[in-house]
């Protein structure tokens, strides 16, 4: 399913519909999607909510008719879907921070909305997709890792540097030369786990090992229990950027019908699975990412 064309094809609904009495369930049924899906995907591709884009394109047309026109605020206000004037005045000023009285009067410049680029590019979106389309499980079993070892902090401004530092220390040491009992030739791993409700975890870069028994000094060994993974083909792009995990949590779980095991809540609101998530190099592909899944009954 193309998520572009969905979307873009309810942009089209609403600004062809803005000044009526629309809802988020009206849009959503004009492109046969639920509304609470829809609105995932909307927000997910767009930055905005359904009813803020709403919103935000009914202020815009109003700015645009009190600079161009002679008409009453009232007239302005109903002809462009508010059911009150001083709704309108209430959300144009909230809007733009200043009243729509004053904006006739000084006639300011606004950004136009929506803005250019709202949508990704039809054909990087395409191509993106074709990572969740490609989506295979894999039931894998209690593992052993061995490697080095770092603090994350998702919200401090240097929580997730020290995972430069340790890729630095890691091919300065060159651990996969010395750690025995490796189960895989040149694979390693990138592993984000213990996931806390403060919003910090752990990150990891390790290899495999079949026993913890010969661990060299100064590295760290883990055992991580069994768990079912949904395994991705992908880019480093799309993990650094952000758009690989936004998906994952937004989407593809819901429309697959799956949930996270053993979920933590943080401070911000965030659910991360408390099972390890990681990153393999050294594989065919890229990249891959494996996302640890609960089917739902």
């Amino acid at each position: 399913m193309d998520y572009v064309d969905v979307v873009q094809k309810a942009i089209s609904f609403i600004h062809e519909k803005y000044n009526e009495n629309i809802t988020v369930a009206d849009i959503s049924g004009h492109v046969y999607f639920s509304p609470s899906y829809f609105s995932t995907v909307f927000r997910t591709l767009t930055g905005y909510t359904v009813k803020d884009y709403l919103l935000r394109y009914r202020l815009y047309m109003t700015a645009r008719a009190l600079r161009d026109t002679r008409k009453r605020m009232f007239t302005i206000a109903s002809e462009n879907g508010f059911a009150t004037p001083q709704a309108f005045t209430k959300s144009f000023t909230q809007m733009y921070n200043i009243s729509p009285a004053q904006f006739r009067q000084v006639k300011p410049r606004i950004s136009k909305f929506p803005p250019k680029n709202l949508l990704p590019d039809k054909n990087k979106s395409e191509e993106f997709h074709k990572i969740f389309d490609n989506v295979r499980y894999i039931k894998k079993d209690a593992f052993y890792v061995a490697g080095i070892e770092t603090d994350i902090n998702y919200y401090s401004p240097d929580g997730t540097k020290s995972i430069e530092w340790l890729y630095a220390r890691w091919f300065n040491e060159n651990p996969m030369s010395v750690i025995p009992d490796q189960v895989y030739d040149n694979i390693q791993y990138g592993i984000t786990h213990d996931e806390s409700i403060y919003d910090t975890a752990k990150y990891m870069i390790a290899v495999e090992v079949s026993t913890l028994d010969n661990l060299p000094p100064n590295y760290l060994g883990r055992k991580f229990e069994a768990c079912e993974y949904a395994v991705f083909n992908c880019t480093l792009d799309d993990i650094t950027s952000g758009k690989f995990w936004n998906y994952f949590h937004t989407v593809f779980l819901k429309e697959q019908g799956l949930s996270q095991p053993d979920v933590v809540t943080t401070a911000s609101g965030k659910k991360y699975s408390r099972y390890p998530k990681f990153e393999v190099y050294g594989c065919p592909s890229d990249m891959q990412i494996y996302a640890p899944i609960l089917r739902n009954e």
